[in-house]
């Protein structure tokens, strides 16, 4: 299939449907199982800072990225936090994901965002690769989990 087949939307309120395939998309690019929370989905969707855009082929969701905007306490402005970014995997290897991130900074300069971060794992070379591609700067970070 050709990007050039492939739609990108920036999902807001009433487009529910859309974003819970996109959540059953991240759970079988993810290989995950993580339940579709609809009340979670109106909120998000509401909320206006989070953003959510998604690839479509015809009416089929194939790919999307979502993001936070974090409000910056130390200086004017705020940031944007990429949470998640998935392509189909028969979709993969075609540009999507390079569209989805370009739709989100697209989204970031409108709002006078001047930052984007997305945090990867060393040991998935596949996405430390990509955002290598598309020129994102790597940092040595530790992330730590908590379970309160």
């Amino acid at each position: 299939m050709n990007n050039k087949y492939v739609t990108y939307k920036k999902l807001q309120s009433g487009n529910e449907k859309d974003f819970h395939d996109l959540v059953l998309l991240f759970n079988d690019v993810f290989e995950t199982e993580n339940d579709v929370n609809k009340e979670n989905i109106r909120r998000l969707l509401n909320n206006p800072s989070f953003v959510c855009v998604v690839a479509f082929h015809q009416s089929e969701v194939i790919g999307g990225i979502t993001a936070y905007e974090l409000m910056s306490y130390d200086r004017s402005g705020s940031v944007m936090y990429v949470y998640d970014l998935a392509v189909q995997n028969s979709h993969q290897r075609i540009g999507i994901g390079s569209r989805l991130v370009s739709e989100l900074l697209a989204d970031c300069r409108s709002k006078g965002i001047k930052e984007l971060f997305v945090q990867a794992e060393e040991a998935d070379a596949h996405a430390v690769q990509f955002y290598q591609k598309l020129g994102g700067e790597s940092l040595k970070t530790r992330q730590f989990h908590f379970n309160p």
